[in-house]
């Protein structure tokens, strides 16, 4: 038999042995992370960063209020829209009818104020005038029946 034979070579003397760990780590290497495209930024952010705004139908401009934002513009329309939907008029009547309307002032400041004499001007006081005997009037920031603040 010739000496260069594999079956007379005992199995240590093989140079192409690989060991186990060699295997595991060859496998368990961690591959570098896929960098998005900038197509692929812009398409995520439109579906999950942008905020589309709805509009009022009333006067056309963007409603870009929420329930913790009220309108920036001096819109009456935009006003009345957000009084609406988002308000909360109960609250306002307790702060105005036990604190008065400096507290709601000192609160919201003097254009929400401002805004909500008109709102109730224009929306609240014809319900309240066809429910109620005599004319309902705003005084002193506080609704009354007879004229007089209570």
């Amino acid at each position: 038999m010739d000496k260069d034979s594999p079956k007379q070579q005992p199995i240590s003397v093989l140079e192409d042995t690989v060991t186990v760990a060699e295997v595991a780590a060859e496998i368990e290497k961690p591959t570098a992370p896929r960098v998005p495209t900038r197509k692929e930024i812009g398409e995520w952010r439109r579906t999950n960063i942008t905020i589309t705004h709805g509009t009022v139908k009333a006067c056309g401009h963007r409603a870009r209020f929420s329930a913790t934002q009220q309108p920036k513009n001096n819109c009456a329309e935009c006003w009345t829209a957000w009084f609406m939907t988002h308000c909360d008029l109960e609250g306002l009547h307790v702060v105005i009818t036990k604190q008065g309307v400096r507290a709601l002032i000192a609160q919201r400041g003097t254009k929400f104020v401002k805004m909500f004499r008109g709102f109730l001007n224009a929306r609240l006081m014809p319900m309240l005038n066809a429910e109620a005997a005599k004319q309902v009037t705003i005084e002193g920031g506080t609704i009354a029946n007879d004229g007089t603040t209570p």
